[in-house]
């Protein structure tokens, strides 16, 4: 186990911390206030305001060999006559049960997972809900063998109703091994694991219709599904009042209502055209919660000026050499630390990715990877076992990378470990494929627009670190700051991307520092704004890569008379 498996995200790799608790933040006026003490080295918590607490087995995750899977008998299929009655109270009938071999044991009732027609797991339940899983089987769909070759398949949130969706004449059904997960949770690659061995037949398949429950927990699976899945082949279900799953509307209503549910399923918001349907929850919830806000940076100089929301493009510029791409990093491992997100990372000018790595690992850890002070293999190694499940290298095996190609690798990502966050840096190392008689400017608008709608289809921010194409000088011969507007394609730098950064060095004789000067933020009510030159100031530090906030130095003048 992990602290992340838990819910639990923490920026230190040693010592005691305090950050939000999982089960009790989210429902906090302040939810933003750390009340959950957590010590990394010993691996315990507790929460002061709700009184959770738990411990790991490890403190970190370690690198162990993972223990082998193991395939369970077949359940005993002899059911009693109570156990039949209970099905069908539910409206599930004898003849559904017998076909999908559901067994019986010691008041549990046992649902098979069959896989290329071998049993590969067990999921068992007992009338008052208590479930439990067959220790070290594998995880995947139940009734898996139903979604092969299938144009439609049919995912449900728990077994029930499957059955439903089965008695009910459907046969391409599925449902998800665990269930949902908490609304404002962060679940981890392996409570989605299942995913991985369904990719094929689901990335086949047509059209993926999401009959999960309607209440918070079911809707939080859904939008993580479908995002994983693509939008673009999606369906939602829409439940009569006063029922939560398909099995309620099996029993009030009948297998016809089962039928004409599905059958009106209604697709997600695709191709720029919306239904007020489609948005009428998100609006609604925007209405009661004008004070939501895009993610802090990490940083509290930055925060006026810009905050992170996902479905969204930021382009980050600067002069070579002073620290955009560094910065970039260390926003990233800030995201990391701050709330478990998970990128994808094109970073050409870092290539082999050992030394990016390196970069990385000296960020999350806070200490140098060379010179006298250099961090130790066991921190070392404990912080890339951490970053194993937070950052992927992409087109790290490619000659010419083109936007295209990173997309593709960023999407099947996205399936498989839930990005939230993808890096393109930079942007003129790529290899930029004109149309017939498209012209730079042309070109660059067209594929801003393609990257912004992979952006909201995905839920994903996307950073695009590109080089200013001029670099003019100030009167005293320094490098002026560049804006959108420097970059090759002018304009749609600017126009096309919602929020626009430049990282510029500023170093007198007075000072030294990191100038972040936000340009733009479309969304200001959430995100931020601009800061109209007026950069917020960070402090970088050589030895560890970090940026830190920027603190005055005042000198004293020993000949003013005061």
């Amino acid at each position: 186990m992990t602290f992340e498996e838990n819910g639990i995200f923490v920026r230190a790799t040693s010592g005691q911390e305090k950050t939000q608790c999982p089960k009790c933040s989210h429902e906090r006026r302040k939810s933003s206030d750390p009340c959950l003490s957590v010590n990394v080295e010993e691996g315990v918590w507790h929460c002061h305001h709700c009184g959770w607490k738990g411990s790991l087995n490890k403190g970190v995750k370690s690198l162990t060999i993972p223990k082998p899977i193991v395939k369970p008998k077949p359940p005993k299929t002899e059911l009693p006559e109570e156990v039949y009655q209970w099905f069908e109270d539910r409206c599930i009938t004898r003849a559904v049960i017998d076909s999908e071999k559901i067994g019986y044991e010691n008041r549990w009732i046992k649902f098979p997972f069959y896989k290329d027609g071998q049993v590969v797991n067990i999921k068992s339940r007992t009338a008052d809900k208590k479930f439990r899983q067959s220790k070290n089987a594998e995880k995947c769909f139940y009734r898996f063998d139903h979604m092969i070759g299938m144009e439609t398949i049919i995912i449900t949130e728990g077994e029930m109703d499957a059955l439903s969706l089965v008695q009910s004449g459907f046969v391409n059904v599925v449902s998800v091994p665990d269930g949902a997960t908490a609304p404002n949770s962060k679940p981890s690659d392996l409570k989605f694991s299942y995913l991985l061995s369904a990719e094929e037949h689901l990335m086949n398949a047509k059209t993926v219709i999401l009959c999960t429950d309607s209440d918070g927990a079911g809707q939080h699976l859904r939008e993580e599904l479908s995002r994983r899945i693509g939008r673009e082949k999606c369906f939602r279900v829409v439940y009569p009042d006063g029922c939560k799953d398909m099995n309620d509307v099996l029993i009030e209503y009948g297998e016809d209502k089962v039928q004409d549910i599905v059958s009106n399923a209604h697709p997600y918001p695709i191709d720029g055209v919306v239904m007020i349907q489609d948005v009428e929850d998100e609006a609604i919830d925007l209405l009661l919660k004008p004070d939501h806000a895009g993610l802090s940076t990490g940083w509290v100089a930055v925060d006026p000026h810009y905050l992170i929301s996902p479905s969204e493009v930021t382009v980050v510029t600067g002069v070579p050499n002073m620290g955009k791409s560094e910065w970039m990093d260390a926003l990233m491992i800030n995201m990391v630390q701050l709330y478990g997100w998970k990128f994808g990372i094109f970073s050409a000018e870092n290539f082999p990715v050992k030394h990016h790595l390196l970069k990385l690992v000296s960020k999350f850890a806070d200490q140098p990877f060379w010179g006298d002070e250099k961090m130790s293999e066991e921190t070392a190694r404990a912080s890339m076992s951490v970053l194993n499940d937070h950052i992927k290298f992409i087109g790290t095996q490619e000659t010419n990378v083109t936007i295209e190609s990173i997309l593709e690798q960023a999407r099947i990502l996205t399936y498989r470990y839930g990005l939230n966050g993808l890096v393109i840096d930079p942007w003129n190392t790529l290899e930029h494929k004109f149309g017939d008689g498209e012209n730079e400017t042309n070109y660059i608008s067209r594929v801003l627009s393609q990257i912004s709608a992979f952006a909201k289809m995905n839920e994903l921010h996307i950073w695009i670190v590109a080089h200013p194409r001029k670099m003019d000088n100030g009167v005293d011969h320094k490098p002026l700051v560049p804006d959108p507007y420097s970059i090759s394609g002018s304009a749609n730098w600017f126009n096309k991307t919602d929020n626009a950064i430049t990282v510029h060095r500023h170093k007198s004789e007075e000072e030294d520092y990191a100038g972040i000067h936000v340009h733009k933020i479309r969304f200001q009510y959430k995100n931020g704004k601009p800061n109209f030159g007026k950069p917020a100031k960070l402090k970088y530090n050589l030895q560890n890569g970090k940026y830190y906030e920027y603190i005055e130095e005042f000198k004293t003048d020993i000949f003013a008379e005061n």
